[in-house]
């Protein structure tokens, strides 16, 4: 039974992690094909803050703090572009 309740907060953390992603990523996230998101609507910005924290974290086995730190002066300085 354990075993099962694990599973299921695993796929409800992965569904809520899925949809965050999209919601971010694109400004349209529900468009009218087949309810994909609008791909013309992708927000470069985010995907190029998300892939570099991705390395970091992945590739460079940084800190989460030191991304978090990153991602958020990435972010401050890509708004004023």
């Amino acid at each position: 039974a354990l075993a099962a309740i694990t599973a299921a907060v695993v796929g409800v953390i992965a569904n809520l992690a899925l949809w965050f992603a999209v919601h971010v990523l694109f400004a349209r996230p529900e468009a009218e094909v087949f309810g994909l998101p609008d791909v013309t609507s992708l927000d470069w910005r985010a995907a190029v803050i998300g892939a570099g924290a991705a390395l970091l974290l992945f590739r460079f086995k940084r800190s989460v703090m030191v991304v978090l730190g990153a991602a958020a002066l990435a972010g401050l300085v890509l708004s004023q572009v």
